[in-house]
């Protein structure tokens, strides 16, 4: 005779949530809360929106939108420890880049009329008739009075703590 044995529901739902102990899972710093809170992202998370985590190391707001190397307390999939960052060569020039940067004063060149500039409280808006470059070595924004924009270097870097959507009437990559 053949007996079948039942689980409650609970036990499994608790199981789904659950990993083996000590596996790691890259995850995303999504955000630090308005306590200091991180709060992560990843692929098997059971609530579907990020989720406080505790940390073994300092995570600061510059470090949003890392991947982080995660753990969970006994496997609970609701409980992630960051363990720490995950190193990304890109990332570390771009830190490094930007500790090097000095301001220098600005030189003006060409037809430059004050009207063109308006700084308005916070916000400063400059305006071009045809076109409108940003240039800096080996990268530049182009803006066209057809209203199209172009921006050229050897590393393009898209950060968002937020979502990061791309809209258009069709969009290519590559």
């Amino acid at each position: 005779m053949i007996y079948k044995t039942t689980e409650p529901e609970t036990e499994t739902l608790d199981n789904e949530y659950r990993i083996a102990a000590g596996e790691i899972i890259i995850g995303t710093l999504v955000s630090i809360d308005d306590n200091g809170q991180a709060l992560v992202d990843f692929a098997q998370n059971p609530q579907g929106s990020p989720i406080q985590a505790i940390s073994t190391t300092p995570v600061t707001h510059q470090q949003v939108s890392r991947q982080v190397a995660l753990l969970f307390n006994q496997g609970d999939l609701s409980q992630p420890i960051i363990m720490g960052l995950i190193h990304s060569p890109l990332q570390a020039m771009l830190e490094n880049a930007s500790e090097a940067i000095e301001t220098e004063k600005v030189e003006l060149a060409g037809d430059i009329n004050i009207d063109d500039v308006k700084v308005e409280g916070g916000k400063v808006t400059f305006e071009a008739q045809e076109e409108m470059v940003f240039k800096c070595g080996e990268s530049s924004i182009t803006l066209t009075k057809a209203g199209k924009i172009m921006i050229r270097g050897k590393y393009l870097l898209n950060r968002s703590s937020g979502v990061n959507r791309i809209m258009g009437g069709s969009v290519q990559v590559n």
